[in-house]
C-alpha cells in the first residue's frame, strides 16, 4: 500500500528534488534581484514522507535578511546593521528575547528609542527586545494577499493561509551561526547504536539553526537544517515506519472526542523515530523488519506518554508535550497506544487490508504521473512566487525594461558560472524564460503604438524566451551535471537515477509554448496577420505532439491535492510524461500586445477600454489580464483567421474552443468551500476569462444569446471583479453593476 502511494526510493528521490529546487528557486529570486531572502523548505513533502490521503501542510521558512544575530558577548557585531543579543529565558532552554544593539557602535539600544511600528519593544527599565509577533502578524497579512482571502491565521509560530486542500505554514526567521551550545551537547550524548551515521554529525556542525517566532516577544531556537539531514538519512524501510506512525497518529487524533483532542504531531512521531533509532542495538533494518521496527517505535511512544514527557531529540531540557497534550490527552493517547501493542497491530492493519492495490503495470504508471505532477507543482510554486516578487504591474514601463534586463543579465552570469549548482542554473533558466517574454512585449509596444515594423530586438527576446524554454540542445549537459554529483548539498551523496534527472528535463520543457503564443499576439496587434498564424499553427502542433498539459501559475487556482493521476486519465499514451504550458499573463505594461477585449480583463472595474483608436498604456490598466493557454491559443486563432478571411477554419477552431470549454465547464473541485462558492476548474485555469473570451467571438458570430449565456456563465463562476458584468449589461442595454 505504502509503495502503491509513493513511498519507494525514487518517488521520495523525486519529492525531495523538487522540493529543492523550489527552493533554490525562491532563493534564486531574492540573490538576482538584491534582495537577499532566502527560502527553506522543511517538513513532510521535502522529506518525501507524505501521501496524497495524509495530505500534509506546506512549510516554508525565510530568513530575514540583515539582522546579526549575537550570543553570549558583543564580539560578532557588525557595523550598519541591526544587531541582536540572544537572552535566555529561564526555565523554558529553547526560548530567547533579542536585545537590540545600536548600528553604528556595539552598544544596546536605549528605551526611548522610536520603536518602528511595532518592531521593536522596551523590555525591562531600559532594554529593546526584536518583537517576534511583528513579523508573524507581518506574514499573516501578506498571506491573505496571496491567498486572495480571509484564511490567513496564525498557527504557532508560522502564518498560515489556505491555498487549495492545504496550508501553507511560513515562518519568518533569524539564522543564528555563531557557536550553538546546544549543537555539543547533543554531539557528546552517549549512544547505544550506530545511528546517526558519523558523517551527519561532522555535518550538523557546519548547520545554520534559526530563531522562529514563538508568540510575544520571543523567539524559540531551532535546528531545522540538522532535522532535514537527519531525515534524508532514513533507509525507505524506516521512512515507510514514519508513515505508518502518521498514520496512526491521524487514527487516533479521529477517534477521540471533540473535548479531548489535543495535538499529538507528526513532530512527535519524528522525535519517537528518531530515538527508537539511536537506541536500538544496530538491527538489520530491512524492509521484512518494518513491523518490528513500528512495535518498537509504539513503545517509545507509550513510554514517553506514560513519563509525561517527550523529549527534544536534540535540544536538551524540552519537553514537546508540553502546550499540546495535557495530563487527561496522555493518558487517553497511552490507552489507545497500548491497546494497538497488546493487539499485535491488529486494529491497524485491518483498515490498511481495505485499501485497493495496483497491479505492477498501474503502480509504474501511478508513479510516472506522480513525478509529472511533482514538476507541475515545482514550476507553479515557482513563477506564483516569481512573478509577486518582482511587481512589474505597478511599475512605469522605462523602470520596468530596466529591472527585466537586469535580471536578464543576472540569469546569464548564473547560467555560465562554473561554481554554480543545478538548481540555481535551473532556476536561473526558469527566470531567464519569463522575463525575455516580458522585455519582447514591453519593447514591441512603441512600434505597434506608432505603427511601424516591429523590430529585431523584439524577435530577438522572444526567439532566445523560446530557446531557452524548450532547451532541447541542453538537457545532456544537464544530465552530465547530475551524474557528475553538481548537486545541493542535500542529496549529493545520494545516486541520481533516471527518474531524477527526467524531474529536471521536464522542468526545463515549459515556457517556450507560453512564450510562442505570445509572440503570436504580438504580431496579431501589429498587423502581421499571417505571421501570427504561422506561430499559431505551429503552436498547436506542439501542442497535440507533446501532449501538452496547462499549468496554472497563479495561487488563486493552486491545488496541489488533486489526485495525482487526474491530469493524465485520457492521453493516448500515458506512460509517457506531458509537457507542460503555463498559463498566460500579460501586465499592464503590454497592453498594446494583446487583442482589445483582453483590456476588459485588466481593468476588471467601470472604465471601458477604447476598442477604435490605437490603444496607449493608461493609467487605469492597472491590474494584469491572466488566461489559460489553450483557450488563449484558440481565441488568437479565431481573431486570426478572420482577419484573413478564412473562413472554414474560423469556424473550425470555434468549434475546438466550444469543445474544450464545455467538456471541463462543470469540471470543479469537490471541495468548493475552499473557494467561497466560486467553484475552481481543474483542467482549464481562469475559467472566467476563458468565458468571457468564448462570449466574445459568439458575439463577432453576431449571435448575441450565446455571447450572452457565455457571460452569463462567467459571471456565475466569478460574480463579483469580473468584466462579465460590463458586457451582460452592454448587451441588455442596462448599466453594468460592479
Amino acid at each position: 500500500m505504502l509503495e502503491d502511494e509513493g513511498i519507494t526510493y525514487e518517488i521520495v528521490m523525486a519529492r525531495r528534488i523538487t522540493f529543492l529546487m523550489i527552493e533554490a528557486g525562491l532563493t534564486m529570486l531574492g540573490k538576482i534581484s538584491n534582495i537577499p531572502i532566502e527560502h527553506f523548505f522543511f517538513g513532510s513533502h521535502s522529506e518525501g514522507s507524505t501521501t496524497l490521503g495524509l495530505r500534509s501542510d506546506i512549510d516554508v521558512l525565510r530568513r530575514i535578511p540583515s539582522i546579526n544575530v549575537m550570543r553570549g558577548d558583543s564580539k560578532t557585531w557588525k557595523k550598519g546593521m541591526l544587531n541582536c543579543m540572544m537572552l535566555g529565558i529561564e526555565d523554558y532552554p529553547q526560548h530567547f528575547n533579542m536585545q537590540v544593539f545600536r548600528s553604528d557602535k556595539p552598544e544596546p539600544v536605549k528605551a526611548k528609542t522610536t520603536f518602528c511600528n511595532g518592531m521593536l519593544i522596551s523590555h525591562g527599565i531600559d532594554c529593546v527586545i526584536l518583537s517576534s509577533e511583528f513579523y508573524r502578524k507581518h506574514f499573516e497579512m501578506f498571506g491573505k494577499y496571496w491567498s486572495d482571502n480571509q484564511s490567513a491565521h496564525s498557527e504557532g509560530p508560522s502564518a498560515s493561509f489556505k491555498l487549495g486542500n492545504g496550508d501553507i505554514d511560513t515562518v519568518h526567521a533569524l539564522c543564528v551561526s555563531v557557536d550553538i551550545l546546544e549543537l555539543q551537547t547533543w554531539l557528546d550524548r552517549p549512544r547505544k547504536g550506530n545511528w546517526p551515521p558519523q558523517k551527519l554529525f561532522e555535518e550538523a556542525k557546519h548547520c545554520v539553526w534559526f530563531l522562529v517566532p514563538a508568540g510575544g516577544s520571543a523567539w524559540r531556537l531551532s535546528p531545522n537544517l540538522i532535522e532535514r539531514k537527519l531525515m534524508f538519512s532514513l533507509n525507505i524501510t524506516q521512512l515507510k515506519c514514519y508513515v505508518l506512525l502518521k498514520l496512526i497518529k491521524r487514527d487516533i487524533t479521529t477517534e477521540m472526542e471533540q473535548g479531548e483532542q489535543g495535538k499529538l504531531t507528526s513532530f512527535h512521531c519524528k522525535t519517537v523515530l528518531f530515538y527508537t533509532l539511536e537506541r536500538a542495538q544496530d538491527p538489520p533494518w530491512q524492509e521484512c523488519n518494518l513491523v518490528l521496527l513500528l512495535k518498537l517505535c509504539l513503545q517509545t511512544l507509550q513510554t514517553f506518554l506514560k513519563d509525561g514527557v517527550c523529549p527534544h531529540y536534540i535540544i536538551d531540557r524540552v519537553n514537546l508535550f508540553d502546550g499540546k497534550l495535557n495530563r487527561t490527552q496522555r493518558h487517553i493517547v497511552h490507552n489507545k497506544v497500548t491497546v494497538l501493542i497488546d493487539n499485535n497491530l491488529q486494529g491497524f492493519v485491518s483498515k490498511l487490508g481495505y485499501a485497493t492495490r495496483l497491479s505492477t503495470d498501474q503502480r509504474f504508471i501511478s508513479h510516472v504521473c506522480m513525478r509529472s505532477k511533482f514538476s507541475f507543482e515545482r514550476i507553479q510554486w515557482f513563477h506564483i512566487l516569481m512573478l509577486d516578487f518582482h511587481g512589474f504591474i505597478s511599475k512605469p514601463i522605462d523602470d520596468v525594461e530596466y529591472q527585466l534586463t537586469t535580471l536578464i543579465d543576472n540569469c546569464k552570469e548564473i547560467i555560465n558560472c562554473h561554481k554554480a549548482n543545478v538548481f540555481e542554473i535551473q532556476a536561473a533558466r526558469e527566470i531567464l524564460t519569463t522575463v525575455l517574454s516580458f522585455r519582447g512585449s514591453i519593447q514591441a509596444t512603441p512600434a505597434i503604438q506608432s505603427g511601424v515594423t516591429i523590430t529585431q530586438d523584439v524577435m530577438d527576446s522572444f526567439k532566445e524566451s523560446v530557446q531557452v524554454g524548450d532547451v532541447a540542445n541542453q538537457i545532456n549537459n544537464f544530465s552530465e551535471m547530475l551524474l557528475c554529483g553538481n548537486l545541493a548539498s542535500e542529496i549529493k551523496d545520494y545516486p541520481i537515477n533516471k527518474h531524477a534527472i527526467e524531474i529536471f528535463e521536464k522542468a526545463l520543457e515549459t515556457n517556450g509554448f507560453s512564450s510562442r503564443l505570445k509572440l503570436a499576439s504580438v504580431m496579431y496587434c501589429s498587423g502581421n496577420l499571417q505571421s501570427a498564424k504561422f506561430i499559431l499553427e505551429y503552436a498547436e502542433r506542439h501542442f497535440h505532439r507533446f501532449t501538452m498539459k496547462n499549468a496554472c501559475r497563479c495561487f488563486s487556482n493552486y491545488n496541489r491535492d488533486i489526485e495525482h493521476r487526474y491530469p493524465f486519465e485520457n492521453k493516448p499514451n500515458p506512460n509517457i510524461e506531458s509537457k507542460i504550458a503555463l498559463c498566460i499573463i500579460f501586465l499592464s505594461n503590454e497592453a498594446p500586445c494583446v487583442p482589445p477585449v483582453l483590456l476588459y480583463e485588466m481593468t476588471k472595474t467601470g472604465f471601458a477600454p477604447d476598442n477604435i483608436e490605437k490603444m496607449s498604456v493608461k493609467i487605469e490598466l492597472h491590474g494584469e489580464a491572466r488566461l489559460d493557454s489553450r483557450v488563449f491559443m484558440y481565441y488568437l486563432q479565431y481573431l486570426t483567421y478572420g482577419g484573413l478571411g478564412i473562413r472554414e477554419k474560423q469556424n473550425i477552431v470555434l468549434t475546438k474552443f466550444e469543445d474544450y470549454i464545455s467538456t471541463h465547464i462543470d469540471d470543479r473541485l469537490l471541495d468548493l468551500h475552499f473557494d467561497h462558492g466560486l467553484g475552481r476548474n481543474l483542467e482549464v485555469s481562469h475559467m472566467a476569462t476563458a468565458l468571457n473570451l468564448l462570449g466574445h467571438c459568439w458575439e463577432m458570430e453576431g449571435d448575441l444569446s450565446k455571447a450572452f449565456s457565455k457571460y452569463a456563465l462567467s459571471q456565475d463562476r466569478k460574480p463579483n471583479n469580473n468584466p462579465a458584468n460590463w458586457h451582460i449589461g452592454r448587451l441588455s442595454g442596462d448599466s453594468p453593476d460592479q
